[in-house]
Order: C-alpha cells, then structure tokens, then sequence
C-alpha cells in the first residue's frame, strides 16, 4: 500500500455531471450527491505577486489514488469550498504510482 492509498485528508467532492438548462442548452453543473476521498493536500504557491493592499487566493494541490474531480466539479474541504482549476492531471504509470491531482482554489465570499 503505497501514500496514495492512504492520504492524511478527507475531502468531499460533488463530481461534475452534464445537464440541460431551462432554454434546452447542454451545461456542466456540481452533482448533488458527493464523494468523499482520502488524499494527500500540499499547498501551491501563488502564481501572481503579492502587492501590498491585494486579496491573495489560497490554492491547494489535491492528490489521490483516484477521484471523479473535473472542472466543474466542487470540493468541500478544511470547512471550506473550493473550486476545481483547470483539467486534473492524471498518472497513469504502474499500477503503483497511477493517481490524479488537480488544483483547488478557494472559492471568494461576497456579502
């Protein structure tokens, strides 16, 4: 068993599912019925500079033997909800290092 099986975290993701909107349009949405994994999480560091005065986005990297995450997929995690960044990458290697990881970023609060 190698640290892919057993991840030190616990997320729950609400995998992507495509449906049709109200005008007939084919659309990506979060489903309704969650998956909770086991996975590694390492914090990113930010791709932008840090100006004095500016909100910064905290950004994770998860990563997990395997996981339905997409782009429009969501991820709860630390109390919090994050959004999936671009595709996720998947390895697929050996049958020992096979895995997938995906950036998360945490999703703004407006009031």
């Amino acid at each position: 068993m190698s640290l892919l099986d057993r991840g030190n975290e616990t997320v729950t993701i609400y995998p992507q599912e495509q449906t049709t909107d109200d005008r007939g349009n084919v659309v990506w949405r979060p489903s309704a019925i969650p998956v909770v994994v086991r996975c590694r999480i390492q914090p990113e560091d930010p791709d932008e500079p840090t100006v004095a005065g500016q909100a910064t986005t905290t950004t994770y990297r998860v990563i997990a033997r395997d996981a339905p995450l997409g782009p429009w997929a969501r991820v709860e995690w630390d109390g919090r909800t994050w959004d999936v960044v671009g595709e996720p990458r998947r390895y697929n290697g050996s049958s020992a290092t096979r895995h997938i990881d995906a950036l998360i970023r945490a999703r703004t609060t407006t009031t």
